[in-house]
C-alpha cells in the first residue's frame, strides 16, 4: 500500500516492531524534531546508516510508524517504506 509518500504492506501489521526507511536506501530514520526551527518548513530528521544500527528508530505499532513517518514526509518530503523487523512472525 501507498499513502502520501509512505509505502507498507498491510500484512506487515502484526509483524512489528518497525522501522521507518528512505525509499530505495539504507538509511533509517533516526530522530524526528518537528519543532525544529532552524529550516524551512520547520523540522528536522536524522538518519542513520544499516538495518542493524542500534540508533535508528523503532516503533511497536504500525499505526506508530505510519504517524512518524507522516511527520518525515512533512517535513522531508522523502518517500518512506516502514519496514517489519519480525519476518518470522
Amino acid at each position: 500500500m501507498s499513502n502520501n509518500g509512505i509505502t507498507f504492506s498491510e500484512s506487515d501489521r502484526d509483524r512489528g516492531p518497525f522501522k521507518i526507511r528512505v525509499g530505495g536506501t539504507n538509511e533509517f530514520v533516526s530522530a524526528i524534531d518537528p519543532t525544529c526551527n532552524r529550516s524551512w518548513p520547520p523540522g528536522n530528521v536524522h538518519f542513520v546508516e544499516g538495518w542493524d544500527n542500534n540508533k535508528a528508530l523503532i516503533y511497536n505499532t504500525m499505526d506508530e510508524a505510519l504517524a512518524a513517518a507522516k511527520l518525515v514526509w512533512d517535513i522531508e518530503g522523502f518517500h518512506l517504506s516502514i519496514e517489519a523487523m519480525n519476518l518470522d512472525g
